[in-house]
This record gives structure tokens, sequence and C-alpha cells, in this order.
């Protein structure tokens, strides 16, 4: 192919495809840089979802947490009680059975009040089921039997006292035996 345009017409065409590439570069660029623009605004937007969704998450977690420690204390509380309702079953079952028996150290600590001076026990025996004491010991006197058997008639908490004639007779020796209110 020959070319026959002239030299200033040739350089004019060169010149035009020139600013065509200059243009298209240019087109190109700005089209590259709209698209990096919209890819970045688009990992922007990701990424901002990704932070939201881990906040959500977190809240939530806590939230769990929380409500996992309450009921951890509500389960504390709940055992606690649980163990208090126990104990005071055990303790009900305790006063009713003693509440049906006779304090035996408040007899004892009685009898030793009532005893003449120069008066002791020498035996005690306790019955539960008819809840009756036996008592046996040693008076020096006539006397002091006697002082014995006021004491014990007028004490409340004794009652159905058996005082045996044969104390009389030997009045060193005595057996006797009473019932607990």
């Amino acid at each position: 192919m020959i070319n026959l345009l002239p030299s200033s017409y040739k350089k004019e065409l060169l010149q035009e495809e020139k600013w065509k590439i200059i243009l298209n570069l240019e087109i190109f660029l700005f089209a590259f840089l709209i698209c990096l623009s919209l890819i970045l605004l688009a990992v922007r937007i990701s990424v901002a979802g990704l932070d939201r969704a881990q906040q959500i998450l977190t809240e939530s977690e806590k939230k769990t947490v929380q409500l996992e420690k309450k009921r951890t204390e509500i389960l504390g509380i709940e055992n606690l009680e649980k163990e208090i309702k126990e104990i005071n079953d055990k303790l009900s079952k305790l006063k009713s059975f003693y509440g049906g028996e006779p304090n035996l150290t408040r007899v004892l600590q009685k009898l030793s009040e009532i005893l003449p001076l120069g008066s002791y026990l020498t035996g005690f025996s306790y019955q539960k089921e008819t809840s009756q004491i036996n008592l046996s010991g040693f008076c020096p006197d006539m006397e002091r039997i006697f002082k014995l058997k006021e004491n014990l008639e007028s004490e409340e908490d004794f009652k159905e006292l058996y005082f045996p004639s044969s104390n009389w007779l030997s009045p060193q020796n005595f057996n006797l035996s009473f019932k607990i209110k």
C-alpha cells in the first residue's frame, strides 16, 4: 500500500492517533479507579457488616454469661434453701423425738436439791416406756427420810410417788419410785 498523503497530514494523523491512545488510557484509568473505589466500598461495607455481626455476637455472649451467672446464683440459693429445709426437717424430727422424752438431767438436778444433807443415792434406774424412776439410797436418820418424802411429794414434776413402808423400818437404806410428768 502506498501512502500518498502529505507529510503535514501524516503528522496530524499521527498526533490524532496519539491523542486517541492517551484518551483511551485515561478512560481505562478512570474506569479502573471507579472499579477500585467500588471494590473498596464493597470491602468496607462487608467489614462493617462483619464488625456489627461480631458486636451482636459479643453482646449475645455477654447476656448468656450474665444469665448463666444468675442461673448459678439461683441454683446456689435453691441448694441453700434445700439444705436449710433438710436441716429444719432433721431438727423437727429431733424435737419431736426429744419432745416426748423427759429431761433426765433436770430430774437429777432436782433430786440432788431435794436430798437432805448427809443423804445420798446408791441406785438409780429409769424405765423409758413408763417414765418411771426407781431410787435407792442412804439416809442417816428417820427425820431425813421424812424430809425426803415431803420434798418429793411437794415437787410438781414427780407423780405417783411410791414410798414403801419398809423404809420406815430400816431408816438408813431406802427405796422409792415415782413417775415423771
